[in-house]
């Protein structure tokens, strides 16, 4: 695993794909706080997260649609299976190399919180409920790329394939108003990405949330693994 997270994590920064990435991430970042609370004198961190995770969501699949369509269509994916590692091992470190290059854009913002504190506008445990929220949500969605990317020899199909699993995993609870079944409803309900985050970034740290996410991204970790079984073989 950790040589596939070593060779995933030099790709990312011995071509554009890294940089860019975190380019934009950080621009887009800092773009929303100086508009949600510099230029307003809000002290709330949760003004800055509610803009910015939507667009947050559109970056994730920059970083997971090479992550095997690439290596399928260069026809590279025969030597990655071939290697004495196990599938597992290899869908392991492709999600770790994206999560590690997500959470690397994530901690340059810690600064924000710190210029709040030193305005005067401390809230830790908000701050944590955030942090914590989209680490959680952007590591699901990692995962559900990085399955999309499976899929197909296409990074650009498997971009649009993310952000279909994407949009789906996020509006689940909207798609309740459509729903009469009160059984189904509930269970949208619970499910719901969006509901979860919504507890994080209030401060509300549920262990049934978190749990939540942690069982999404494996479920879709799971799943790249079949596919790329099923593919291989």
């Amino acid at each position: 695993m950790r040589a596939v997270y070593r060779k995933e994590m030099r790709q990312y920064f011995r071509s554009p794909a890294g940089y860019v990435f975190l380019a934009i991430f950080l621009f887009v970042n800092a773009f929303y706080f100086l508009l949600q609370n510099l230029l307003v004198r809000s002290g709330d961190i949760t003004d800055y997260f509610e803009a910015v995770v939507t667009l947050e969501m559109f970056l994730i699949p920059m970083l997971t649609m090479r992550s095997f369509a690439e290596e399928r269509k260069q026809r590279t994916d025969i030597f990655l299976l071939t290697m004495p590692i196990d599938c597992r091992s290899v869908v392991l470190g492709k999600f770790l190399a994206a999560e590690s290059v997500f959470l690397a854009g994530l901690g340059a913002t810690l600064v924000f919180p710190m210029i709040l504190a030193f305005c005067g506008s401390a809230q830790p445990l908000i701050a944590l409920g955030n942090y914590l929220g989209a680490a959680l949500l952007m590591s699901a969605f990692i995962a559900a790329g990085i399955f999309a990317s499976a899929l197909s020899e296409n990074q650009i199909v498997a971009a649009i394939l993310s952000y279909v699993i994407i949009f789906l995993l996020w509006y689940s609870y909207g798609l309740g108003a459509a729903v009469q079944n009160e059984a189904l409803l509930a269970l949208l309900n619970r499910v719901s990405l969006m509901q979860a985050y919504h507890g994080l970034v209030m401060g509300i740290l549920d262990p049934a949330g978190i749990l939540l996410y942690a069982v999404t991204a494996f479920i879709f970790l799971v799943l790249t693994t079949w596919a790329v079984q099923r593919k291989g073989g």
